[in-house]
């Protein structure tokens, strides 16, 4: 357990526009709260500091110690390497807005499973063969890989991953990793037809 004591920050992935959805994802309420309270108040159990990123600060309350994108590009990469610009010396686990199915236990087992040798521990996505770069840890040896990594005009996060030495595990319930883009997603989730 000793190499894992390092500081463990959380981040809320929430910077996106949330075009599809027509309304802020992050205020959308799966647990009779609005997600980003839930993922708050979930990860603040796990993290040293939870931080939720976004594009300015001024549309999140500073309860939920909103962290803005400290670059110019639309890609959620912006909010992990703007995390790991914040504080380069902690560990970051990320989870998204829109994943409204991932819960304590799916946090504990990353948790447990991670490897702080690598870049990043992260779950296999939903398809089961490529990493899902959205709800990982993410080791302060990341932090100048992916700026190298975006200097050379990279933004895809799953795509660094795949470039990286990183710990990648099997989900205890793929289920889990269903994203929330749209109305009609919305509609067929509350109706559990997802």
């Amino acid at each position: 357990m000793n190499q894992t004591t390092r500081t463990l920050n959380g981040l809320i992935l929430a910077g996106g526009k949330s075009l599809r959805m027509g309304q802020d994802k992050s205020l959308i309420e799966y647990h009779d709260v609005s997600q980003r309270e839930y993922l708050f108040n979930m990860l603040k159990n796990f993290c040293a500091v939870v931080f939720t990123s976004c594009k300015i600060t001024d549309t999140v309350p500073i309860r939920f110690n909103p962290l803005p994108d400290h670059f110019d590009f639309e890609s959620p990469l912006n909010g992990i390497l703007s995390a790991l610009t914040h504080d380069s010396i902690a560990a970051w686990l990320t989870v998204p807005i829109d994943m409204p199915l991932i819960d304590v236990e799916i946090i504990s087992y990353l948790i447990d499973k991670r490897d702080p040798a690598k870049v990043a521990t992260c779950f296999y996505d939903s398809e089961g063969k490529d990493p899902e770069p959205l709800i990982a840890i993410w080791e302060p040896k990341a932090y100048p890989l992916m700026l190298n990594f975006y200097k050379a005009g990279k933004i895809s996060p799953r795509d660094f991953l795949k470039m990286e030495d990183i710990c990648i595990l099997q989900i205890p319930d793929r289920n889990a990793l269903v994203n929330i883009n749209s109305p009609e997603e919305l509609k067929k989730f509350r109706t559990g037809s997802v």
